[in-house]
């Protein structure tokens, strides 16, 4: 099953598909600008990785920071030469503010990663779906604090994950137990692993064991839950 749509390009590495947002500024203006971005096709990469990130309201004050240093950590510690990632937040909006497609060109997505803002719903199916039918990706990471808005919605594009062979790993922050089964589920369907971290400062300063980096050193259990300040690792 092939889940690559139609992208056009725009110069820069950086590929636009149907309905996604630019993000504004002179900064971003320059970083698309053809002479400053490297000339490289994020579907050639080895790892090709979609960031599924809940900007709910729930996620508003120390929430949104730590989701913000996350995902820093996380663009920092990816090998580019290897490695192409997309940022897809879900909330307010549809588009969501804030998209990024496939790249690999680090500095639009650190630029944009500061940006991320807790607002809206939790439509977490939109962005399942979104990922899985914009990108050919070898997986998914999924991160929220809470309930979906239509928990059934999400399961039935976690299907469509399986049947694609996309494992999708899920990450649920916070002391809330809503979502947690639902997370958990997801990653279960889709042979993604699933993590839950209380604190959220371990979370910022773990979420990297998610790169391509470190992802073997999660899978093997050559790390433990309590090395990485989580709750549970499945």
């Amino acid at each position: 099953m092939s889940n690559k749509i139609t992208t056009t390009s725009i110069g820069t590495g950086i590929t636009r598909r149907p309905g996604a947002v630019s993000v504004g500024g002179a900064l971003h203006a320059r970083l698309r600008n053809p002479i400053a971005a490297p000339l490289d096709d994020p579907n050639t990469k080895a790892n090709r990785i979609a960031l599924l990130l809940d900007v709910s309201g729930s996620m508003a004050g120390a929430k949104i920071q730590a989701l913000r240093d996350a995902c820093q950590s996380f663009v920092t510690s990816c090998t580019w030469g290897d490695t192409a990632l997309a940022l897809e937040p879900f909330g307010e909006g549809n588009p969501p503010p804030n998209r990024v497609a496939l790249t690999c060109f680090g500095p639009l997505l650190m630029t944009t990663i500061p940006m991320l803002n807790a607002s809206g719903g939790t439509p977490m199916d939109d962005a399942l779906t979104y990922a899985l039918g914009s990108y050919s990706l070898t997986r998914c990471v999924l991160v929220s604090d809470g309930q979906p808005d239509s928990e059934q919605a999400a399961y039935n594009v976690a299907e469509s994950y399986r049947e694609a062979g996309l494992p999708c790993d899920c990450v649920h922050i916070g002391y809330s137990v809503a979502g947690e089964e639902c997370l958990r589920r997801i990653a279960e369907m889709t042979g993604g692993q699933y993590i839950k971290f209380t604190d959220i400062t371990s979370f910022a300063k773990s979420f990297k064991y998610l790169t391509p980096a470190y992802y073997a050193q999660l899978t093997s259990g050559s790390v433990s839950a309590a090395q990485l300040g989580a709750r549970e690792i499945k």
